[in-house]
């Protein structure tokens, strides 16, 4: 056991915990309701470190797109890369891979359907009722996917009367985004966004810039409920954008003299334009139904996701390489579950969950002219048919007032089928350079697995407004396979599944009314048969090379001193390493490097953050309000190899809101302003070829905001 969970255990008061931010908006007598264990209950009776953002919070702190709430919960991060590159990590675990066959240890769920692509992590947030992030495994009641935490995103119902909402932003970089709300007593809802802003770097070769935004949102929901105990919610959402946000900067480096520029400037030239986009359809059928002895709850879903994009992957005016992915996806989902009626002292969940995914790639790496004389070009073709089944229940018995245990048990079987091939451009790769592409002819490889997961926990509440627990989880992620440009002869492309096993102890505290609530937790984490990518030749496969360790602990303030101000914090530490990890890379002569003690990838110690929101009456139809918020995270590598010239850097980010609103809401103007002191720590770098390449965070910007409500 570690050293800072043992200290935990002895001390209560171990700053070593769980500190979400709870909705801010929310008047501090009101529960913050959430589903993270399939029904509907307080966040401070779930025994689970877990952080809430309300509707009201995202409007209020401005949170455009998923991967914000990276910067203002303890101990969960995003790597940055952006075209589905972004990573996030939480309490450490990630998986980092550009890889088709490769899939994130975080799951991304919108009511409660899983999205099966990681490109969701950097879509806008839209009409959404909450985002809850839970940490740790949570592969009992979630399922796939879920070794590091999930993160659920639960959008607005429609309405039981009629309700209109629009607003307009336009800001810095001609920023242009409206979009509204139509809801009513008819059991429907609309809703739409559309975005538009220059690209933060410009290209001063082909004119072209980049990591901007472009997109549009729509979401259509309806309910219809037949009698008093049937309920049936039906959604269909759409999403498109031709963003090109992963392009990087030279830093230094081989390529130095084509970019003269310094990196703040945020300039680069290419000898071609990038471009890439992504779309996405998904509709979800829910029906809920009370069959007195107990509810019965179904979830039909069926979505496809498209992304497609060409870059310049040494980011130059000179012919060097490019790669390119054009990927499409369709799953359907089933979950069938059976749950206890509301407040019984036996409670229970039992269900069976069933998932179908096609998966189809192709990836295109060049060499070009300026390397090898003659364009080069290798051409991977794989397409990956998955089937999970799952079997799962959870339980929890109230022993006494004040004491409850309980947990759950998981069998999920998987069954993945690959159809590969590689092709090159005539004459290509045939000088002796080792490993960059070569010919494989079409194979199929195969996996086949079962494996149980589960957890169990023990809760006590020594008065109303305490709740301590201890729990315990295990966590299973899947093998998959190398579906991406591969430099060896591959005698099998598959990998085997990783598994977590992790040791939580927390306390959930509400103080002087509900006014104040401190919620802490600690943990350790145990990771088997890691899956990582390890160097081979010049390219990446990933195998299950790795164990690991990751200890730390969360803690999270919500504070109302007064009626008009509202106080939020957190803090997270994080000591992520691996155990054993012998053959990370390779030197000069060819011979293997260990990264066994080093840290994990993107995995700062420590994360805060401080939120605020004063507001004050200016007369009776007149409101003023003053907001703001202050997140850090610490450094971390980029990569396994703990190369300190290659880091996510850290940084301190401000931002700032101020305005006016009318009559319980009717109208609201709002200025505001992001990173407002400019930081420009990189958000990711690495080297290729030779040269140094970096991307910043997001430069300052500056905005105003009309929005009304009826």
């Amino acid at each position: 056991m570690s050293r800072t969970l043992k200290l935990c255990l002895l001390a209560a008061s171990c700053t070593g915990a769980t500190v979400s931010l709870p909705a801010v908006a929310q008047t501090v007598s009101e529960e913050i309701v959430v589903t993270a264990r399939k029904r509907e209950e307080s966040v401070q009776d779930v025994p689970i470190a877990i952080s809430v953002i309300g509707a009201q919070q995202i409007k209020d702190m401005k949170l455009a797109n998923v991967d914000d709430i990276a910067g203002i919960l303890p101990n969960v991060v995003n790597s940055g890369g952006g075209q589905g590159g972004d990573t996030f990590a939480i309490r450490g675990l990630s998986t980092t891979s550009n890889n088709p066959g490769f899939e994130t240890g975080i799951g991304m769920y919108i009511d409660e359907v899983y999205i099966g692509r990681q490109f969701a992590f950097v879509t806008p947030i839209f009409d959404l009722q909450r985002i809850e992030v839970l940490r740790g495994p949570q592969g009992t009641l979630f399922g796939r996917n879920t070794i590091g935490g999930a993160i659920s995103l639960t959008t607005r119902a429609p309405s039981d009367t009629f309700e209109a909402s629009a607003q307009v932003s336009a800001g810095e970089y001609n920023l242009i985004e409206g979009g509204f709300r139509l809801s009513g007593p008819i059991g429907g809802s609309l809703s739409a966004q559309i975005r538009e802003r220059d690209g933060f770097l410009k290209d001063f070769a082909t004119g072209a810039d980049y990591n901007g935004q472009s997109s549009i949102n729509t979401r259509a929901s309806f309910v219809f409920e037949p009698s008093d105990a049937v309920r049936i919610r039906a959604a269909v959402d759409y999403y498109e954008d031709d963003n090109v946000d992963s392009m990087m900067d030279i830093r230094g480096g081989a390529l130095a003299a084509a970019d003269t520029y310094p990196v703040s400037k945020r300039r680069i030239g290419t000898n071609f334009k990038s471009f890439g986009s992504r779309e996405s359809l998904g509709g979800m059928v829910r029906v809920d139904a009370d069959l007195g002895w107990t509810n019965l709850v179904s979830i039909s879903a069926l979505r496809r996701h498209e992304t497609k994009g060409l870059l310049d992957q040494d980011f130059s005016v000179a012919d060097i390489s490019f790669t390119g992915r054009t990927e499409k996806q369709e799953q359907f989902s089933q979950e069938i579950r059976l749950q206890s009626p509301a407040n019984a002292s036996f409670s229970y969940v039992v269900g069976a969950y069933y998932f179908h995914e096609e998966l189809d790639s192709i990836t295109t790496a060049n060499l070009g002219a300026d390397v090898l004389g003659s364009p080069e070009t290798a051409f991977t073709t794989a397409d990956v048919n998955s089937d999970s089944w799952a079997l799962f229940g959870n339980v929890e018995v109230d022993l006494s007032e004040r004491l409850a245990i309980g947990g759950g048990l998981r069998y999920t079987a998987e069954n993945k089928d690959l159809d590969f091939a590689q092709t090159l451009s005539p004459g290509a790769f045939l000088l002796p350079i080792l490993g960059i592409a070569i010919e494989v002819p079409a194979l199929r490889n195969s996996t086949d697995e079962g494996e149980w997961s589960g957890n169990a926990y023990i809760n006590y509440k020594p008065t109303e407004d305490i709740l301590a627990y201890a729990s315990y989880s295990r966590g299973y992620k899947a093998g998959g396979f190398n579906a991406t440009v591969i430099g060896t002869t591959p005698s099998d492309l598959s990998f085997a599944a990783e598994f977590v096993d992790s040791y939580e102890i927390g306390l959930k505290t509400s103080w002087m009314n509900d006014r104040v609530r401190l919620n802490i937790a600690a943990f350790h984490i145990d990771y088997a048969d890691k899956q990582e990518q390890s160097l081979v030749g010049t390219t990446f496969i990933v195998n299950n090379a790795a164990s690991a360790d990751s200890d730390g602990f969360e803690i999270e303030l919500f504070a109302r001193p007064t009626d008009q101000l509202t106080i939020m914090g957190g803090i997270g530490y994080t000591d992520a390493k691996y155990g054993t990890y012998l053959g990370c890379s390779v030197d000069g002569d060819g011979d293997p490097v260990a990264c066994s003690g080093n840290r994990l990838q993107n995995a700062p110690r420590w994360t805060a953050s401080l939120a605020g929101r004063f507001e004050q009456p200016i007369s009776d139809n007149l409101t003023g309000f003053l907001g703001g918020d202050i997140s850090y995270r610490d450094g971390a590598y980029v990569s396994s190899l703990n190369n300190p010239n290659y880091l996510h850097e850290k940084r301190t980010i401000v931002n700032a809101q101020v305005g006016i609103e009318g009559a319980e809401g009717r109208w609201r103007l709002t200025f505001w302003g992001k990173n407002i002191f400019d930081n420009d720590a990189s958000e990711l770098s690495f080297d290729f070829l030779g040269t140094d390449y970096t991307m910043l965070v997001a430069p300052r910007t500056l905005g105003v905001e009309l929005g009304f409500s009826f």
